[in-house]
C-alpha cells in the first residue's frame, strides 16, 4: 500500500495539471490487485479461459467444415465461370458468333467450349455406348476432373484421348493403369447435327484415366470437331477477371435468350446454411461465456467493496472521479485479455493437434490430401478478442460507476 500511496503522490504531482492520474500508475495498481489476490483471480480468470475455448473451438470448427464443403464443392477457378447452354437449341444456336461476342464482353478473361454426343466404343474386343464429349483448354481447366492414372488432354494432342473408369469396367478393364496407351476405336454420328462430316470414326490413344461415378465417358480434344464442321457447341464456360462481376456478365449473356448458371449461386447457398450453423454453435459455445460473465461482475463487485478505503485515500490525495472509473476499467480488460489469450491458445493448439490426428488416421486409410476440420483465420482470432474485451467492459460497468461516485469522506469512515 505504501509504494502504492508513493507512485500515487508522484504521478498526480507530475499531471496534475491534467487532472489525472497517469494510465501507467493506474495499470500498476490494477495488476497488484489483479496478482494479490490470486485464488479470486484464478478463479475469474478459468471462467473466462473456459467460455472464450469453447466459443473459439466451436467457431474453429463451424469455420473448417463450411471452408472444406466449399473447397470440396467449388474451387478458386470456377468461382469465376459461368457455366451457358440454349434452353431450346433449335432457336437459339450456341455457336462460334455468340462465342466471339462474349469475349468482346468486359471482365470476359476467356472462354471454354464443349461438344458432347452420344458414341460408340471400343476397346479389348469390347463395346459400348458412351457419352462422348469434345472440349478446349479452357473448358478443361474450370472442370473437375479426378484422375487416376496418365494425364488430362494437351491442346497438341491429337486422336488422344480421356476415358472414364465406368467406361473400361464396362469393356472389362478393372486397372485404370492397363488401359493406357492402349487403342481405343470411337465412332461419333453425327449426320444430325448439319456437319460438314457424317461422323468421326477413327482410333485414339488412351492419355489418361478419370472417375466419373457410373457414367460411360470419353474425352478428346474439340479441335477435331470443330475439323469436322459442327457448327453448335452443347455449352460453353465464361471466364470473368474477378468473382464481382460474374452477376453483370450474367445478365448480358442472358439477354441473348440463354441460360446461365454459376457457382457462385451454390457458394451463397452454402454460406446462408453455415451462418446459421455457426451461429448455433456460438450459442452453445456462449453458455461458458455467460458463467465467466457472472463471475467478473461478482470479482469487480468484491473488489469494489473491499476497497471502498482504498478508493477514498486516493481520491483524498487528489485523484479525480474518472480515475476511479478508468482503475477499474483497466482490471476488467486486464482479466478479459488474459482469460482470452489463454483460451485462444487452448482452443486453437486443440484444432490443430484434432487435425493432425485426423489426417493420420485418413492417410492410413489412403486419403492423400491434408485437410482442416478446424480453421483458425486471423480475423476470428481478433473478432474474438476483441468481442472478450467488450463483454469485460459491459460487466465493469456498474462497478465503474459506483466506484466513480464514491463519496471519499465516506470512504475514509469506513474501517
Amino acid at each position: 500500500m505504501d509504494k502504492i500511496v508513493h507512485k500515487l503522490r508522484t504521478s498526480i504531482g507530475v499531471t496534475r495539471g491534467y487532472d489525472v492520474i497517469h494510465a501507467r500508475i493506474l495499470l500498476y495498481i490494477a495488476w497488484r490487485n489483479f496478482t494479490s489476490k490470486k485464488l479470486r483471480s484464478f478463479l475469474t480468470v478459468f471462467g473466462v479461459v473456459i467460455g472464450v475455448s469453447a466459443i473459439y473451438f466451436l467457431l474453429s470448427f463451424g469455420l473448417g467444415i463450411q471452408q472444406l464443403v466449399t473447397t470440396q464443392v467449388v474451387g478458386d477457378k470456377s468461382l469465376k465461370a459461368i457455366d451457358v447452354d440454349s434452353p431450346n437449341s433449335k432457336l437459339i444456336k450456341l455457336d462460334e458468333n455468340l462465342i466471339n461476342k462474349f469475349k468482346s464482353y468486359p471482365h470476359v478473361e476467356a472462354v471454354g467450349v464443349q461438344y458432347s454426343f452420344p458414341g460408340i466404343v471400343t476397346l479389348s474386343g469390347g463395346e459400348i455406348d458412351s457419352v462422348v464429349t469434345g472440349l478446349d483448354k479452357t473448358y478443361q481447366g474450370l472442370s473437375s476432373f479426378k484422375l487416376l492414372g496418365g494425364r488430362l488432354l494437351d491442346p497438341k494432342d491429337g486422336y488422344a484421348v480421356v476415358v472414364s473408369s465406368a467406361a473400361l469396367q464396362a469393356v472389362g478393364v478393372k486397372n485404370p493403369k492397363d488401359a493406357l496407351n492402349k487403342d481405343i476405336q470411337v465412332n461419333i454420328p453425327l449426320d444430325k447435327s448439319g456437319a460438314k462430316q457424317k461422323s468421326i470414326n477413327n482410333k485414339f490413344t488412351i492419355v489418361g484415366v478419370i472417375d466419373a461415378g457410373s457414367n460411360s465417358e470419353v474425352y478428346m480434344p474439340s479441335a477435331l470437331f470443330d475439323i469436322a464442321g459442327v457448327p453448335t457447341y452443347d455449352q460453353s464456360k465464361v471466364v470473368i477477371d474477378d468473382m464481382a462481376n460474374v452477376t453483370s456478365v450474367r445478365r448480358q449473356i442472358e439477354s441473348n435468350g440463354l441460360q446461365t448458371s454459376s457457382l457462385v449461386d451454390t457458394l451463397s447457398e452454402i454460406n446462408n446454411v453455415f451462418r446459421f450453423f455457426n451461429l448455433l454453435l456460438l450459442g452453445f459455445g456462449s453458455i461458458g461465456m455467460i458463467v465467466a460473465v457472472l463471475g467478473m461482475f461478482n470479482t469487480l463487485t468484491i473488489s469494489l467493496i473491499e476497497r471502498t478505503r482504498e478508493i477514498g485515500l486516493m481520491m483524498a490525495l487528489g485523484a479525480r472521479r474518472r480515475d476511479m472509473r478508468r482503475l477499474f476499467i483497466f482490471e476488467a480488460v486486464l482479466i478479459s485479455l488474459v482469460g482470452a489469450v489463454i483460451g485462444l491458445s487452448i482452443a486453437i493448439i486443440a484444432g490443430k493437434v484434432i487435425n493432425v490426428l485426423i489426417n493420420i488416421n485418413s492417410q492410413s486409410r489412403g486419403v492423400t490430401e491434408w485437410f482442416e476440420i478446424f480453421a483458425t483465420p486471423w480475423w476470428s482470432i481478433l473478432a474474438v478478442l476483441a468481442g472478450t474485451v467488450l463483454v469485460g467492459l459491459a460487466v465493469v460497468y456498474f462497478p465503474a460507476k459506483r466506484a466513480e461516485h464514491t463519496d471519499p469522506i465516506d470512504a475514509l469512515r469506513r474501517e
